[in-house]
């Protein structure tokens, strides 16, 4: 192993540690005898190593920190498959990031609006045909069990989020110009995507296990257990990427001035 492989290893599990120990201190609310939301920022640190050092360090950050946070502070039962997709979870972002750091940050915006407005589009027809009485072609449309009727609504809402979280990070690029593209080195939307895309796929399977493995939540459906958790997944991605970005331009600065002194 050389040194550059022990650096990342280490550097790996202090921010695993750190990652567990704000874990600790999060919310978490349990339906059915299981987690059903967790609210922390412990995902900042357990992304980090698959964002600087490569995806495979994602994984192994994302699987440690989720089994031996349950081994430290067990709550709810444990399921081994979550553990799997935090796994994806620290993985996915790092492998994204690879792919989208190359695309222009312009084009990248155009697509986010442009998927938002199709959500938003789709939400409205649902709702259209649901006012309209027709139940059955609604539930068809979007195939989304008993809940079907509300999911028009969801989906409106989902988009207005999305599109209010980009016009916050378009007035804080505005108003902060300086801080923004000195510490966030313009590519904070980058790291949004790549955290995002990989957040509401993770959110979305966590969701299905979750009524799959708890019989108690099963009965609620799909989408009353679906929305909350895309809500904050699409808050806490802004949030977290903001301080991934400026955690990322600290290491590397940091990083920099300790090989230039060597």
């Amino acid at each position: 192993m050389n040194k550059t492989n022990t650096k990342f290893l280490v550097t790996t599990a202090l921010f695993i540690a750190i990652s567990i120990i704000i874990k600790a201190f999060g919310i978490s609310i349990t339906g059915g005898g299981i987690v059903i939301m967790k609210i922390n920022f412990s995902a900042i640190f357990y992304l980090l190593p698959g964002l600087l050092f490569g995806p495979l360090y994602g994984a192994i950050a994302g699987g440690a920190t989720d089994l031996l946070g349950f081994l430290i502070n067990p709550t709810g039962s444990y399921i081994p498959i979550f553990t799997l997709t935090n796994i994806l979870a620290g993985f996915l972002p790092a492998l994204l990031w690879k792919k989208v750091k190359l695309f222009s940050t312009n084009i990248l915006k155009k697509v986010y609006i442009a998927v938002f407005v199709l959500i938003f589009i789709i939400g409205m027809i649902n709702s259209i045909i649901n006012f309209i009485s027709k139940p059955s072609i609604s539930k068809t449309f979007l195939n989304l069990g008993k809940n079907s009727s509300y999911a028009g609504l969801v989906f409106v809402i989902t988009s207005i989020i999305g599109i209010t979280v980009f016009i916050i990070n378009e007035i804080i690029e505005k108003k902060f110009k300086k801080f923004y593209f000195t510490y966030l080195s313009c590519d904070f939307f980058k790291i949004f995507i790549s955290v995002g895309l990989s957040g509401l796929l993770v959110s979305t399977l966590n969701t299905i296990f979750m009524l799959i493995f708890t019989p108690a939540l099963y009965e609620k459906g799909f989408m009353i257990l679906w929305f909350p958790r895309i809500v904050q997944t699409i808050i806490m991605t802004m949030i977290n990427s903001y301080a991934l970005s400026i955690l990322m331009y600290l290491y590397n600065f940091i990083d920099k001035k300790s090989l230039s002194r060597a």
